[in-house]
């Protein structure tokens, strides 16, 4: 079976600049070569079995008994020194014809009753190629003479059994005929030495004719015209001079016919010489009466014959009437009378059996009974007579039962038997005949068979001998006419054979052999079929208990593996080892042909393993050989084969495995093999070759040159051993060459290519026109020349490999088994043509002979997906050229096909899953979609984990995975992608080491990785060993190469990143020379000219960019141009060209201000948009260029009054970038670059698009948020893009004078992650009363949300890729799955703004208890809104900006520190809250006097900077100074809608259940918290009692992470003493620490806490929140409110023991004061426990102000 895999490197990022990368192509799937794959030398080791079967069984009659069946099965299938691999060294079966000029003759004949029968005329036909008679000049005196005829196969077709053979010579009105000569079962060869002169003159014509004779007395006429022909004079004599012979062909509707040459000997003589010797003509002076009788008999003669051959029964009704007529012309006395009644007797008998009236059998029995009286015992043909009267007379027994018809038959051929020579044909069909009733008598057969079965005085087959002699000359020549004669002859002869004879199921097997060879010749089915069906007919002769019966197993198992390699039916194979499996029951321990049907066995479990991939069947494989080895132990003559076959299975084994214990066990194996038969054994060097082999597999995985230069050795010395004439040399030379082109892909050295492609001319040539082994070397040869091509660029090479390919081709006509092949190699030789020349009928021919072979290979068969992928390839080009979707879409679904045809297990699977990944990944770059990356991604890691460590194509899969993930990461950014790409690139390196072929690939692709990073990440390191691997790639690939131009423009890329990083001139300079040297390597014509064109002008503009030389602008523009007329219309590029020289005029406008040049780019531009469909992802790269053009038409004016006035251009301008924005397919994170780059220039023109820019910005991302994956990957996302998005989206709104917009900007734009998680918790209890289809909506809604809310498991560094991207794959599923089911509930009425961005409406709830204040602090300015609940908000200007902010931050950090020391400094903290007092905190209270009340609560919302203020300290610090905490009691939210959640209500159970958690010793911890227990114990006896209070206590040893977690959900009171940790880095692993693990934030985040109260967080650090992410608030205190918590107190830093027992008992105090438990208590609570610390001046003033309170 052919295989594929995916190409070796072709495609790494672009050798010329166009696209990202090129799909892998497969390897030339059709190569076939004479050396099997060592992957599947035991399938072919099967196939080689069968053939020689076949051609065994094809003599099984060729020995006077019956050979043993099996022993020649058994032997086809392995037995023989190197049996399963011999298809490196073929038999060839086919013989070389000779110079001898062969003419083919007609087979119409004249008839001699033209006149009065029409009916039978036909018109007779002459020699092809007769010489000019002027040539041949004659004598005077001389005369020609024939002396000798020489006919051949006289009987062959015959339908009656002939008395004798004569021939008719006319000339110049003369009749010459010769002697009537009988002719022997044996005899095929029949002469006649008559002299008949002929006439002198060159151009004199004779008439030659061949008849059988039915008299060998004295005859009545001709008889049956075999042959007749009209020649000349001097062509006879030329013939005779060359001893040419006249061929005739089978006769019209005929498979066979009589005589199928005839060689007649003329001689030039003296007229005086003796003519003693010469023949009389016959004489003319005949009566009237004996002319019409031999008329009436020659036509009774030809219409019998006409019949026999078309069954019309006209035919046979008229010669009988014929032979009436002939009757009745000889009375009683005539002396003609017995052959008239014989004739007349055998028509009448043939129509009695014709129409089953045997009733009528009387008439034919009583004539035969009248001739045989009138023929006495030394009659000529007595025997004759008494043959078919015998015949009759058991006709007539057979029917009626008459014992005296049997009597009386068997005295009659009993005396035939006697008299007749036993070689005759008479004594054959008379012994037959005799068998034939003694089986009857038996009741073997029955009457209707004896009644109805051919007549045994009917010319009998060919005898057995007779019949395996054709088999052979057949086999030796590729004659489809000897085919069907011979398969024909086998029909006949099974007519006579019938069912019980000794013969049938020889008959039957050997027949079954020639169809399946004519099956492998023309393709017919129907021969596979008819083969199989016999083969199971002969095992239907041998039931169970026969002795044979093992023999016909194994032969019925040999053909049904047979049709299964060539339909896939796996019921064939399964059957045929289910037939093997009982064949070797038959054959029990010590039977002698026990090792043989064990490897039989092995073989087809071999093929299965081959076909379905199941490890048992190989492993069962290999232990059949085992013991078949066993079994023939050292000194056994068959141990050599078994050591193969052994050899051969675990060499398979290893392929799939790659376990190489197995290979150098096979080695071993090998190498004891070939040291068993002495030098100058016919087996030698086959055994050399299969060593050969071995080691050439150990090179391949291990890349010791030891194995490959030994292997090369072995085959030179195999070579050596089949001198020239040996019919095996060609096939070494086969094997030769493909290992020296093997190392020439190893080393790079061109001697050995050169040496391969001498050795494959060489085998060619040894394997002329017509010999069956020809097109395999043709293909062979054009592969190596293909291979030339690649290296040296010589398009002489590549011309030749397709000329030959067409060869090849013309070789394997319709119906030829291989066509499909070679169809598929002719179409990957013209794609190659195409990518080189770009000539699209190459590409459409290719396409056309794909779809021809893919015909060819229907469902069932076993190369389909093999067609599939080629195909696919092909079409995928295709889209590449032309861009027409159909091709893209349609080579998917075929690639998806031909994976579904390589299940799990399947050694084609990888390259399957490979090839799909590669068009899924085309349709990405052209579409957008993530579904296909991702896809694809998942399909080659699939692929990669079938090619493990040691796996011959694990390098081509770790390259293809590697670009994918390359594509990824230029797609979304993520850094893990581009670092493991990285990581596979190198391990792909290292597997191609100094000297491979693909080394110069895997440098490039490794050196593009390198170039991506240091894009990314600015690393010198990676530029520089991205510069440094190029250049290695480029020595690599010398001029000529044609790699060559891709590697120079690698190399230039990356130098020109080099001057952009450096600001060398020397980089720049040889980046432009490189790109030149590339386009010189391209010429017109070339297909990647215009990609060369692209490159150098992208260079001159850099170079124009940094020394602004106009003539490299210029150059550069003339270059696009001349890039963009080679894509017209309709090729896929063309907008890009379009695009690459519109950015090119734009540049040079703003150079030289020519509007000529700004009017053409955008016209370019907009010509690019329109050629790029609605869903083509550039359409974002081309709306961004042409807001570029706009904005430089804006900024100069030209169309307006003056500069910056245009504002049509500047609309223009925003709507390209608003458009940009809204390019689904380009990806999330290019749409929210590109609305962040709207959001910039609207603001810095001040354009009246700015808010709708922030709300596009923020909506993507919210967008892009929702596909990542984990909390902690969307944080790491958030850093990537403006942390102020928000607070500018307010203060832009402010700025309209819109604040209610701002709040709804505000919080649309913050908490984002905490945000989304909320989603997932949506009541939607109301939703289920609007019906059924509510109802489902709702069911779906909380399954995906609870889905989706389920944390993604924590994966460590050895968890699979694989498994961590099909996780994140399945999530954006599931992300996808749950959009579409909230776009159904917004349907319902009610719901249309379900989960939507909240309106102020609802916003506004949050200030129900008391006002809310909305801090902004954005570049433009810091604002306070005042949100109450019935009034209008107040927006308040602050006079501070964010600079001053950050730096008040780092202040109160640095005072607290300072307080916090031993000699506590109270002053710079005071400074920096009178700071905070005087430009934040005062101007707020001084307006809040119409919304609350003094003493009140008030609740603040910060935002950026402002998070990090303790605001609700605030004051003036001074003696009668004023504060905060003097006027109001302060608490904050994280956002409104945090607020207004935790305002719902809520069922409140009875009793309270309250837990105090402490861990005073966590893990890692070096010191013991020593107040943690107390304060427990203390919080314990300030609460109420139970049952008002349900309180327990975890801590100490019990305090772990679950029992905390735990704890928390059963408990909706909490109180945490412990240590807390704040990470910056990873804010949520901010955890408190317990016994064993911390309980983290993401523990606690993704909890459902939405029924808890209150919670106290006695550690350090629990509200600080992320300064890179501050408006997503991720700290301690703010998760748990998120999580539901109503109401937490937290901290802003460090805290003592001292201070928190003084908190602590404080505020238990003042919750508990009036015997209830209210959580919305707790804010005043800690107010008052503040404050009762406020006159204690031993408590700092840091740990005064460091607890504050969250939520209601």
């Amino acid at each position: 079976m052919s295989r594929f895999v995916p190409g070796h490197f072709d495609d790494c990022p672009p050798p010329l600049g166009e696209d990202p990368s090129h799909p892998e192509r497969p390897q030339d799937t059709g190569q076939i070569s004479l050396t099997i794959s060592e992957t599947l030398q035991v399938i072919v080791g099967a196939i080689l079995a069968t053939l020689y079967f076949l051609i065994i069984l094809l003599f099984v009659f060729a020995t006077d008994s019956v050979p043993d069946a099996l022993h020649a099965t058994l032997q086809a299938l392995g037995e023989d020194p190197g049996q399963p691999e011999q298809l490196q060294d073929p038999e060839e079966t086919n013989l070389v014809f000779s110079d001898t000029p062969q003419v083919a003759i007609n087979n119409s004949v004249s008839d001699p009753l033209d006149n009065t029968l029409p009916a039978l005329s036909e018109e007779s036909s002459y020699p092809e190629h007769t010489q000019d008679s002027a040539e041949i000049h004659l004598g005077p005196v001389q005369q020609v003479v024939i002396t000798a005829i020489r006919a051949t196969d006289l009987t062959l077709g015959l339908r009656r059994i002939p008395a004798g053979f004569h021939v008719v010579v006319k000339t110049d009105g003369a009749e010459y005929q010769t002697s009537n000569k009988s002719v022997n079962v044996d005899q095929t060869v029949v002469e006649w030495h008559e002299h008949i002169l002929l006439p002198c003159e060159p151009c004199s014509k004779v008439r030659v004719s061949v008849y059988a004779s039915f008299e060998l007395g004295t005859m009545l006429c001709h008889g049956e015209l075999l042959r007749t022909f009209e020649i000349s004079i001097g062509e006879l004599l030329d013939r005779s001079e060359k001893s040419h012979p006249i061929i005739f062909q089978p006769k019209q509707e005929e498979v066979v016919s009589a005589c199928t040459s005839l060689y007649i000997t003329v001689v030039q003589q003296l007229s005086d010489q003796n003519d003693a010797g010469l023949i009389c003509p016959l004489s003319t002076s005949t009566s009237r009466d004996m002319d019409g009788l031999a008329l009436r008999t020659d036509a009774g003669h030809r219409l019998l014959a006409r019949y026999r051959r078309t069954q019309n029964s006209r035919d046979l009704d008229q010669s009988i009437e014929h032979f009436e007529r002939a009757s009745n012309l000889c009375p009683v006395d005539h002396p003609y009378r017995s052959a008239a009644l014989f004739n007349l007797a055998t028509a009448k008998f043939v129509s009695c059996q014709a129409e089953e009236r045997y009733l009528d059998l009387e008439i034919p029995i009583s004539l035969f009974q009248g001739a045989l009286d009138l023929r006495p015992t030394d009659h000529p043909d007595r025997s004759v007579t008494q043959l078919h009267f015998a015949i009759a007379l058991l006709s007539r027994f057979g029917k009626r039962g008459f014992e005296t018809d049997a009597d009386a038959a068997e005295e009659l051929l009993s005396e035939v038997l006697d008299v007749c020579h036993v070689n005759s044909h008479v004594h054959r069909a008379a012994l037959i005949a005799i068998e034939t009733s003694a089986l009857h008598s038996a009741g073997s057969i029955d009457g209707n068979d004896l009644g109805q079965g051919r007549p045994a005085a009917a010319m009998l087959p060919l005898s057995p001998d007779q019949l395996v002699d054709r088999a052979r000359e057949c086999l030796q020549r590729d004659e489809p006419g000897a085919l069907d004669e011979v398969i024909f002859l086998h029909y006949d002869a099974l007519r006579y054979y019938t069912t019980g004879h000794a013969y049938h199921g020889g008959l039957l097997g050997n027949l079954a052999a020639m169809l399946q060879i004519r099956f492998e010749r023309r393709g017919n089915v129907k021969d596979l079929d008819e083969a199989n069906a016999l083969q199971t007919e002969v095992l239907a002769l041998h039931p169970v208990g026969h002795t044979d019966r093992s023999k016909a197993l194994h032969n019925l198992a040999t053909q049904l593996s047979f049709r299964f390699r060539h339909r896939g039916n796996d019921e064939d194979l399964h059957q045929a080892i289910a037939l093997y499996r009982e064949a070797l029951a038959l054959c029990p321990v010590g039977h002698t042909d026990r090792s043989a049907s064990l490897n039989n066995l092995a073989t087809q479990l071999s093929i299965r393993f081959g076909y379905q991939g199941s490890d048992e069947d190989l492993n069962e494989a290999i232990a059949l050989q085992r013991e078949a080895l066993a079994l023939r132990p050292v000194g056994h003559p068959d141990r050599s084969q078994s050591l193969n076959n052994l050899a051969n299975q675990l060499s398979f084994r290893f392929d799939h495995r790659g376990i190489v214990d197995d290979l150098d066990q096979a080695i071993a194996f090998q190498r004891e093999a070939l040291a068993l038969p002495p030098v100058g054994n016919t087996d030698r060097s086959g055994l050399l070759s299969n060593l050969a082999n071995r080691l050439s597999s150990r090179f391949d995985h291990r890349g010791n040159d030891e194995d490959l230069d030994e292997g090369i050795l072995l085959h030179k010395e195999a070579l050596a051993l089949r001198p020239v004439g040996h019919p095996d040399r060609s096939a070494s030379l086969n094997n030769l060459a493909l290992r020296l082109s093997s190392r020439f892909d190893q080393r790079g050295n061109v001697e050995d290519l050169d040496q391969a492609i001498a050795s494959q001319r060489e085998a060619l040539a040894l394997l002329p026109v017509g010999h069956t082994d020809r097109s395999i070397s043709i293909n062979n040869l054009a592969n190596r020349l293909s291979s030339c091509f690649d290296h040296r660029g010589n398009d002489k090479d590549l011309d030749e490999a397709i000329a030959l390919h067409r060869e090849a081709l013309a070789l394997r006509p319709v119906g030829h088994t291989d066509r499909s092949e070679s169809l598929n190699n002719l179409a990957i030789r013209l794609s190659s043509r195409f990518d080189q020349r770009g000539n699209v009928e190459d590409l459409d021919q290719a396409i056309a002979l794909e779809r021809e072979a893919l015909a060819l290979r229907p469902a069932g068969h076993t190369d389909r997906s093999t067609s599939l992928n080629s195909l696919a390839n092909q079409l995928s080009s295709r889209f590449r050229h032309r861009g027409n979707n159909e091709d893209l879409n349609e080579a998917i679904a075929l690639q998806r096909e031909a994976l579904a045809l390589v299940p799990v297990g399947h050694t084609d699977r990888s390259g399957s899953l490979n090839n799909l990944a590669i068009q899924l990944s085309s349709r990405f770059d052209h579409r957008g979609k993530d579904e296909d990356l991702d896809q694809a991604i998942a399909l080659h890691r699939e692929a990669l984990a079938l090619c493990p460590v040691g796996h011959t194509n694990r390098s081509k899969s770790l390259n293809s995975l590697a670009n994918r993930l390359s594509s990824r990461f230029d797609h979304r950014g993520k850094d893990e992608d581009l670092d493991e790409a990285i990581v596979l690139q190198r391990e792909t390196l290292a597997l191609l080491p100094v000297g491979h072929t693909n080394r110069s690939k895997s440098l490039i692709n490794l050196a593009n990785r390198f170039s991506s990073r240091f894009d990314h990440r600015g690393n010198v390191q990676d530029l520089d060993q991205a510069i440094a691997l190029h250049r290695e790639a480029l020595a690599l690939l010398p001029v000529g190469h044609t790699d060559r131009p891709g590697s120079l423009n690698n190399l230039a890329n990356v130098l020109s990143s080099c001057f952009d990083h450096r600001g060398k001139d020397e980089d720049l300079d040889g980046a432009i020379a490189l790109h030149r040297e590339a386009l010189a390597l391209c010429p017109v014509g070339h297909t990647d000219r215009s990609g060369s064109l692209n490159n150098l002008a992208n260079g001159l503009s850099s170079r124009f960019d940094h020394r602004g030389k106009d003539e490299d602008l210029d150059e550069a523009i003339a270059l696009h141009r001349e890039a963009l007329a080679l894509r017209p219309v309709g090729h896929t590029n063309r907008s890009q060209s379009l695009h690459n020289l519109a950015n090119r005029l734009s540049t040079r406008f703003e150079r030289r201000r020519n509007a000529e040049d700004l009017d053409e780019s955008r016209e370019n531009l907009r010509s690019a948009l329109t050629l790029l469909t609605h869903h083509h992802p550039r359409q974002l790269l081309v709306h961004e260029s042409l807001t570029m053009v706009y904005l430089s038409s804006h900024r100069s004016g030209l169309h307006g009054t003056g500069s910056g006035e245009n504002t049509d251009s500047l609309n223009a301008a925003m709507h390209h970038l608003k458009a940009a924005a809204n390019v689904v397919s380009a990806g999330l994170l290019s749409r929210l670059r590109s609305s962040l780059s709207w959001v910039r220039l609207a603001s810095e023109h001040s354009h009246g698009t700015q808010l709708e820019a922030y709300a596009i910005s923020m909506q993507l991302l919210d967008a892009y948020m929702s596909v990542t994956a984990s909390v902690s990957s969307r944080r790491n996302a958030m850093k990537e893009f403006s942390r102020t998005l928000a607070v500018d989206a307010a203060s832009c709104a402010l700025r309209s004078g819109d604040v209610c917009r701002a709040v709804e900007l505000l919080e649309q734009g913050r908490t984002i992650i905490w945000t989304q998680m909320a989603r997932l918790r949506t009541p939607l209890d109301s939703l289920q009363t609007h019906g059924d289809h509510a109802v489902t909506l709702v069911k779906r809604f909380r399954h995906l949300s609870s889905l989706l809310d389920k944390p993604l498991a924590s994966h460590s560094e050895s968890t699979p890729k694989v498994d961590v991207e099909a996780e994140e794959t399945w999530h954006r599923r599931l992300v996808e799955d749950w959009n579409g089911t909230v776009e159904e509930i917004r349907k319902t009425e009610g719901f249309s703004r379900f989960l939507l961005p909240p309106l102020f409406s609802y916003l506004q709830d949050a200030s129900r208890d008391g006002p809310v204040i909305v801090l902004i602090a954005s570049k433009s300015s810091c604002n306070a809104i005042i949100i109450s609940h019935k009034q209008p908000p107040t927006s308040i200007q602050l006079h501070t900006n964010v600079s001053k902010l950050v730096e008040l931050v780092f202040t109160f950090r640095e005072a607290v520190e300072k307080d916090a020391g031993p000699n506590g400094n109270q002053r710079a903290l005071m400074e920096a809250l009178r700071e905070l007092w005087k430009v934040v905190v005062r101007p707020v209270v001084e307006n809040l006097n119409g919304f609350a009340p003094l003493g009140s609560r008030i609740w603040w919302c910060p935002t950026s900077v402002f998070n990090f203020l303790p605001l609700h300290a605030a004051g003036e610090y001074r003696a009668r100074g004023k504060s905060l905490s003097q006027q109001y009691t302060s608490s904050y939210t994280p956002s409104l809608t945090a607020l207004i959640k935790a305002r719902e209500s809520r069922d409140r159970s009875p009793s309270v259940p309250f837990v105090a958690i402490g861990q005073n010793h966590p893990a890692g911890a070096e010191s013991i918290l020593e107040g943690v227990e107390p304060e427990l114990e203390l919080v314990r006896t300030l609460l109420l009692p139970a049952p008002t209070v349900s309180f327990s206590k975890i801590t100490s040893v019990d305090a772990t992470q679950s029992r905390a977690l735990r704890a928390l959900r059963d408990n909706t009171w909490l109180h945490l003493a412990c240590h807390g940790t704040q990470r910056f880095e990873e804010p949520f692993q901010s955890a408190f620490l317990m016994r064993d693990q911390p309980l983290s934030l993401l523990d606690i985040a993704q909890m459902d806490l939405s029924r808890h109260q209150f919670a106290f967080l006695s550690a350090c650090e629990t509200a600080v929140g992320d300064l890179n992410t501050p408006d997503e608030v991720i700290h301690l205190a703010a998760g748990l409110q998120f999580a539901g918590v109503k109401s937490v107190v937290g901290t802003l830093w460090k805290v003592n023991d001292s201070t928190v027992h003084r908190v602590v008992e404080a505020f238990y105090t003042n919750l508990c004061g009036d015997g209830k438990m209210n959580s919305k208590r707790a804010a005043r609570a800690l107010h008052r426990a503040v404050q009762s610390l406020a006159s204690d001046r031993d408590i700092p003033l840091a740990q005064r102000i460091v607890f504050v309170h969250i939520g209601i």
